[in-house]
């Protein structure tokens, strides 16, 4: 990959276009590093809760939209920094902007760790409740 034919930002926006947008959790694989780890507002995932809770959430019927902060990205041989907002929108609920600032780390052309602050914070939005797993009464 260290042949400059592998841009990071490019390959960050094919995975939202076809993993995100289109919700298709199986190419979470093709996408991601077996040992990737989000940071995201406080929380950690590893890459099996990652898929797991994708998994749950596109078996639902939210939907979303991506737009970049085309002035907002730096990127280096295996990393990218950028800006961008996520729209989701689930029947019944008003839509919510989500506005994302990120550094993702590439390995071998997967991502391999991610960084990201988010407003509001993704993880208390009624639209994505089913990403947790349901939790049992003790």
């Amino acid at each position: 990959m260290g042949d400059g034919s592998f841009s990071c930002q490019a390959r960050l926006r094919e995975m939202f276009d076809r993993v995100v947008l289109r919700k298709d959790a199986s190419l979470i694989p093709v996408f991601y590093d077996t040992g990737f780890r989000l940071y995201s507002n406080d929380q950690e995932q590893d890459y099996q809760a990652f898929l797991e809770g994708h998994e749950r959430l596109y078996a639902t019927d939210i939907s979303y939209a991506a737009s970049y902060d085309e002035d907002a990205w730096v990127e280096s041989e295996d990393e990218v920094a950028g800006r961008m907002w996520i729209t989701t929108t689930k029947p019944g609920q008003p839509s919510t902007r989500i506005e994302v600032i990120l550094v993702a780390r590439f390995c071998d052309g997967r991502l391999h760790r991610l960084w990201e602050l988010t407003w509001p914070d993704w993880s208390n939005l009624p639209a994505v409740a089913r990403y947790q797993p349901e939790q049992t009464p003790e």
